[in-house]
């Protein structure tokens, strides 16, 4: 394994990354021929030395050579550019170039820092940027741990770009080198791969089996998503047309307009963008602006749209059809992408041979079409809107659930405002509450807001037998032993029973949202003139820490009385009211768990406590107080640690 700024990457022999990772060789490429060209070919000989080494690297280290250290590298680029010619006419689809103006120290490095080296798909009026970069490299001259470290920053942050910049990015390849020693790089949604290393100077055959792969593999082989077209690169952000398959075997073509979400730089992961775009027929705009949302979904999963299309059949009849359909999002299209009539997936979990269907586990590239274009609550700066629409937000939960459905993924990014009605949005682990009592638990959902008994896989407010219970039970054990009767269970104690998710669990995500708005905001205006000193900030920012990213204080937060108040010292005074108003709605979130759990057994676990209606009163007063005296925050700074949470 090898460690990275996203991850750990898997390591695998060189034989293995190019049998199951490298697109194959074109079929009219003989590597064995070619490399036996004699002097009086008419071809050009491949850049090969006489004893065996790769042109231009006659000495043992090419490192030792003085000057820039791209000098170091430019008999690999000056070798690539010979091979390719002793191909012939076959035309390469891309061309591999070295980046004269790159920024070699890790330090000097920034998002738009390009690649130490480069193969290039097109360069459309000679401008080089990340829709133009097929597969990055970094560079080293020097072959220690430090600089082999600083490679694997340099070139997972480069895949990074690639896969985050150009929407067409299904997967990317990569390679690292360091003095003559070099190593192959891939990554997809799921996986990170790294070969073993290999010397490219004397094992220059690897080296010519991986150039002449990608230079003339098609371009779906080299990552690229033959389903979307990059329009405008002029355009900020990309413009792009869109095919989207719907499940009936229709095409129907979008074209972008703008971006409403462009998801985050991590690799690993669902990779969602969100456009705003609208539907072309016969060359023309036709309609009003949708959203479209383009990405990775688990296959262990049902497809939102259908997953939305089964809660519709649920509500038809139950009295809360009305209340849903406001609260949901409306599907116009859906359907996985298909690459050369396959479904676009993931590669398989292992690449070292064992079998494995291609879409058994890992993601599927999706992309489905709402009518509704909307604004995201994560980008609200107003409480007075934040809390009025976590209040709007019980009405859309209560008729989920009496329809006998939970959401299992309340979280900041699945709550959207369409002008004054709040939308609930992501549905791919929704579920019928029956069906998760008949499976084992798995936690899913967004961490930073994850219910704690979800995330624990037990229920956190079931009573166990009082004193004179046990006692009862003893003195009751003692009275059979003594009749010469078999006595009861060793223990007092109930066996746990299965855990299952249940509504509650949802409403305990929407009040972690409510204090996400307060722990990690800061306030923008305020007639409130008291600032924050240094000190209160960076306490904040534990808060935010001990809450969000470890979570080693959320347990405490939602069961022990008072103890979420004794932290809120270090925010400020107009935050700290509103914390203590929403600190209410925590102790109506308990009741309603202690009331459930006298008593699992009834399969639609139907609530005692009306929970919804406490906290859409405490949301809406909080809102009420702040209509003519609104509290407009903003994000602690980047550097704060604050989480991103993604849905």
């Amino acid at each position: 394994m090898v460690n990275t700024p996203f991850g750990r990457a898997d390591e695998v022999p060189l034989s293995t990354f190019f049998e199951k990772l490298l697109p194959p060789l074109h079929m009219s490429i003989q590597l064995d021929e070619l490399v036996s060209i004699s002097k009086t070919s008419d071809r050009p000989k491949p850049p090969v030395t006489q004893n065996g080494r790769l042109w231009g690297y006659a000495v043992n280290r090419p490192s030792g050579v003085k000057g820039r250290r791209l000098l170091t590298f430019n008999g690999l680029l000056i070798s690539i550019g010979k091979l390719v010619r002793a191909i012939g006419d076959l035309k390469p689809v891309v061309q591999f170039k070295n980046n004269n103006k790159a920024q070699w120290s890790l330090k000097d490095r920034t998002a738009e820092s390009l690649p130490d080296a480069y193969f290039l798909i097109s360069t459309p009026g000679g401008c080089i940027d990340w829709t133009t970069i097929a597969i990055p490299g970094a560079y080293s001259k020097i072959k220690t741990r430090r600089f082999s470290n600083e490679n694997v920053i340099k070139i997972t942050r480069c895949l990074s770009q690639c896969m985050h910049r150009d929407a067409r990015r299904r997967f990317v390849y990569g390679f690292t080198a360091e003095d003559s020693t070099m190593r192959l790089w891939y990554c997809d949604r799921s996986r990170i791969v790294a070969s073993d290393a290999f010397d490219f100077v004397t094992d220059w055959r690897s080296l010519f089996q991986f150039v002449l792969r990608v230079v003339y593999a098609e371009r779906d082989d080299l990552g690229f998503d033959p389903s979307i077209r990059l329009l405008d690169t002029k355009c900020v952000p990309s413009q792009y047309e869109v095919k989207v398959n719907s499940a009936a075997g229709d095409e129907h073509i979008y074209h972008t307009l703008d971006m409403l979400s462009p998801g985050d730089a991590d690799i690993v992961g669902r990779g969602t963008r969100v456009w705003k775009a609208v539907r072309i027929n016969d060359g023309k705009a036709v309609g009003d602006p949708v959203a479209l949302k383009d990405s990775w979904v688990s296959n262990r999963h049902d497809r939102e749209g259908d997953v939305r299309a089964r809660i519709s059949e649920s509500a038809a009849g139950s009295g809360h059809q009305t209340d849903l359909e406001r609260s949901l999002l409306t599907v116009l299209a859906h359907g996985d992408v298909s690459v050369d009539g396959v479904v676009d997936c993931t590669r398989p979990s292992t690449v070292t041979g064992e079998a494995e269907e291609l879409c058994g586990r890992g993601q599927v590239h999706y992309r489905i079409v709402y009518k509704e274009v909307c604004e995201s609550l994560r980008s609200t700066a107003s409480l007075f809107k934040v809390f009025k629409a976590l209040g709007d937000v019980c009405h859309g939960l209560r008729a989920l659930h009496e329809c006998g459905w939970v959401h299992r993924d309340i979280s900041l990014g699945n709550i959207l405002l369409h002008g004054d009605v709040v939308k609930i949005a992501d549905l791919e682990y929704a579920e019928k509450i029956v069906r998760l009592r008949e499976h084992e638990h798995t936690p899913v959902g967004t961490n930073s807001f994850m219910a704690n008994e979800v995330k624990n896989g037990s229920y956190t407010f079931i009573q166990g037998p009082t004193l004179q219970e046990v006692l009862a039970f003893f003195d009751d054990n003692d009275a059979r032993e003594a009749r010469g009767e078999t006595p009861l269970d060793t223990s007092p104690f109930p066996t746990p029973p299965a855990f299952s998710y249940n509504p509650l669990h949802d409403l305990e995500s929407l009040w972690w949202i409510a204090i996400y708005f307060i722990v990690n905001r800061v306030p923008r205006t305020s007639e409130d003139t008291t600032e924050q000193t240094a000190q209160d900030i960076e306490a904040q920012r534990k808060l935010v820490r001990d809450f969000f990213s470890d979570g080693s204080c959320r347990y405490e937060v939602i069961k022990l009385e008072d103890y979420f108040i004794t932290r809120l010292a270090c925010l400020h005074p107009s935050l700290r009211r509103v914390a203590k108003l929403v600190d209410t709605a925590r102790g109506h979130l308990v009741s309603g768990y202690r009331t459930m759990e006298e008593d699992l057994q009834p399969e639609d676990f139907k609530m005692k406590h009306d929970v919804y209606t406490a906290f859409r009163t405490c949301f809406h007063a909080i809102s009420s107080k702040l209509k003519d005296r609104d509290i407009l925050v903003r994000r602690l700074e980047k550097e704060d640690n604050e989480v991103s949470p993604s849905s």
